[in-house]
């Protein structure tokens, strides 16, 4: 796309200014007066190492302003602004590492303009902040002639009413900073957005509040006002997270995971977990040229480069030039699809189905989708429900097409889809893509048997292959990463035959599952392993023996203090445990089941334990930790932990609730 120059950019329309650009030529880069950095919510935790993202990621971003300017006209940065949210709890071990990496890298001549977020609170306070940044929570401060107030919450309580306490002290701040030269822009650094301004700033459904009215009385009467903020998480590469009204404002993003949500004006929804929210890595370059022109540039530390994406205020004081306002929405053109646009079926089972669809085209970016799900009933295409979809938008080179696991549908039935695609000011596409399937009928699995076979997993072992024997045999097709575990050996028991052996330290089986097989199972499961726990391996902590535990599901562990076998399940939003003593060096039959209204625990075929529960069951929604364990319990990353110290002859998983007489027959040694 040719280059804009400064003079014709407001002849142009606001949304040239979401389009993938350089706004102008090389040549203007001699004019740059004030050059700083912008970043926020970086989140380091105590438990963090070096290697951990977000510590990998603010490294990264410093080393690059100091190679970024060794080849500029301009050879410096002036300033680091850091809007809040520096670590989880607000802690010494988490605020110290974050200092001495700026001690590390950053120049001595670039000023630091810090900032308090509400999770400096967390388990922290402004004194201990304070003391080791070295500097006033609220400050004002010249930097090349310009100024900047960094203004703090004063509880971090995440509510309205935390800035209050600031308002005639802002005024005042303003005002002086505006006297010192009227003619220059005046940078406020907050950690909240101020509501209803850029992307993120509306607050979400519930008690989350991403946008404070708290200060919008005060920055309002000041066109000069240029306000920077995170809090959000908002991926900073969307073209709302720049807004301009009574004054201006951006969002910084985050270098440490996204929130994604997305927004109609006031009515927002959850879109869903369909992308990566931890690939999140971008800061803003900010240069300020001789006649106050401020030109945004996007640097992810991801892919270590520019996002093709900048943004260019012109004329910061003159609200009739303001070009990044709301009137964007009325000017959008409603997104589209490409003439070779498709949408197919990659895998179609009883009750889901993995779809695949081209990504559409917009004149900002394509932010999401709405995919409306029909179903053919007495000859009539009948709506059955709505999912909505994020796009890879904020990624340095998004995929052509986007997959997608559709669950929740029913056996034997015919569905049409169609598929909107929505640009980030709201205005869909008008023609869907449209998709027609048929889920087959359920396989054939005879769930009245005395001894029914596992439809979910069916895990033994062979001594003679030395490998497990996993059935259904497609149970790990279209897995997302590698699973992480050393393997346990497999041997020849004289009780229980062949079995794996596990050595209570490293060992574990993980077996990623479908997620359209598996978490369409949602009123009924069961789960069975036969084990023996080794007296002579057991160490002072639990050991999971089989399932799945990671932010729901359901699994079998084993207290060693207790001498009890443990028994979770994830019912209605919370975990339902029940409990039972067993004995160690003795073979074990264990089942848990659940039927909708009551999880039961039976131990060698007989209940143990159960307790009454309605509700929804639900396996873990992290894609990075759908799998059963056996020997363990799984992690996000396909990792294992809470190794177990024995045998295990078999493990098997069930979409039903067994019966007490099939639990009684499956037990049997």
């Amino acid at each position: 796309m040719k280059e804009l120059s400064r003079r014709s950019f407001l002849g142009a329309s606001a949304l040239v200014l979401c389009a993938p650009t350089r706004l102008f030529a090389k040549d203007v880069d001699s004019d740059v007066v004030l050059r700083f950095a912008a970043l926020s919510d970086v989140h380091f935790d105590k438990s963090h190492n070096d290697t951990s993202n977000e510590r990998v990621r603010l490294n990264a971003a410093l080393e690059f302003m100091n190679a970024f300017v060794k080849d500029q006209p301009y050879d410096q940065f002036d300033a680091l602004v850091v809007a809040g949210d520096f670590s989880n709890h607000g802690l010494r071990e988490e605020l110290e590492p974050f200092r001495r990496i700026l001690d590390a890298r950053l120049e001595s001549s670039t000023k630091r303009v810090l900032c308090m977020g509400n999770h400096e609170y967390y388990g922290g306070n402004r004194a201990l902040w304070e003391e080791i940044f070295e500097t006033d929570a609220n400050r004002r401060q010249e930097i090349n002639g310009y100024q900047f107030i960094t203004i703090s919450p004063e509880k971090g309580t995440c509510s309205e009413n935390d800035y209050l306490y600031l308002k005639e002290w802002l005024d005042k701040e303003i005002q002086a900073a505006i006297a010192l030269d009227p003619t220059k822009p005046v940078f406020v650094v907050q950690h909240y957005h101020v509501y209803r301004t850029v992307f993120g700033s509306y607050n979400l459904p519930g008690d989350f509040t991403a946008g404070v009215h708290d200060l919008i009385e005060t920055l309002s009467k000041y066109p000069q006002v240029v306000h920077i903020s995170g809090h959000s998480h908002y991926p900073s590469v969307e073209p709302r997270s720049i807004w301009q009204g009574a004054f201006t404002c951006v969002g910084t993003g985050s270098l440490s995971y996204f929130a994604l949500h997305t927004f109609e004006k006031e009515r927002g929804f959850r879109a869903a977990d369909n992308v990566d929210i931890r690939a999140a890595g971008t800061f803003l370059i900010w240069d300020v040229y001789r006649d106050n022109t401020i030109r945004i540039r996007l640097y992810d530390t991801i892919s270590q480069s520019f996002l093709e994406r900048e943004y260019l205020i012109v004329d910061p004081l003159n609200v009739e030039k303001y070009v990044y306002t709301d009137r964007r929405y009325d000017l959008a053109q409603p997104a589209r699809w490409s003439a070779q646009a498709k949408a197919e079926a990659l895998e179609v089972l009883p009750q889901g189905a993995a779809i695949r669809f081209s990504q559409g085209i917009d004149d900002a970016c394509v932010i999401s989708y709405r995919v409306l799900v029909e179903a053919l009933r007495d000859g009539e295409w009948q709506e059955e429900f709505v999912r909505y979809l994020w796009s890879d938008f904020f990624m340095k080179k998004p995929v052509d097409m986007i997959e997608y696991d559709l669950l929740n549908l029913i056996p034997g039935t015919k569905y049409r889809l169609k598929i909107y695609a929505c640009g980030a000011f709201q205005k869909e596409t008008t023609d869907p893509l449209v998709l027609e399937l048929e889920t087959p009928s359920l396989n054939a699995v005879d769930q009245t048997a005395e001894r029914p076979q596992a439809d979910l997993l069916d895990v033994a072992f062979d001594y003679d292959a030395q490998k497990p024997r996993v059935a259904p045999e497609n149970f790990s097709a279209r897995t997302k990463g590698t699973p992480q575990a050393k393997a346990p050996a497999i041997i020849r028991d004289a009780e229980l035959g062949d079995v794996a052996s596990f050595n209570g330290i490293d060992q574990a089986i993980i077996l990623p599952f479908r997620p359209l097989k598996v978490a369409a199972v949602t009123n009924q499961v069961s789960i069975g392993v036969r084990f023996r726990i080794d007296g002579a391996k057991v160490r002072n902590e639990r050991s999971s023996i089989f399932g799945s535990t990671e932010s729901g599901g359901l699994g079998f562990e084993y207290d060693p203090d207790k001498k009890i076998l443990f028994a979770r399940c994830w019912i209605d939003g919370k975990y339902c445990d029940l409990s039972a003593p067993i004995e160690r060096d003795q073979i074990i039959d264990a089942h848990i089941t659940y039927d909708g209204k009551e999880m039961r625990l039976y131990v060698d075929g007989r209940l143990v334990a159960n307790a009454e529960r309605e509700g929804a069951f639900r396996f873990t929604q992290s894609e990075s930790a759908r799998a059963f364990c056996v020997g363990g319990d799984v992690n996000p990353g396909l990792t294992a932990r809470w190794f177990f110290p024995g045998v295990i002859a078999f493990a098997r998983a069930y979409s039903w609730a067994l019966t007490p007489t099939q639990v009684a027959a499956l037990s049997e040694k």
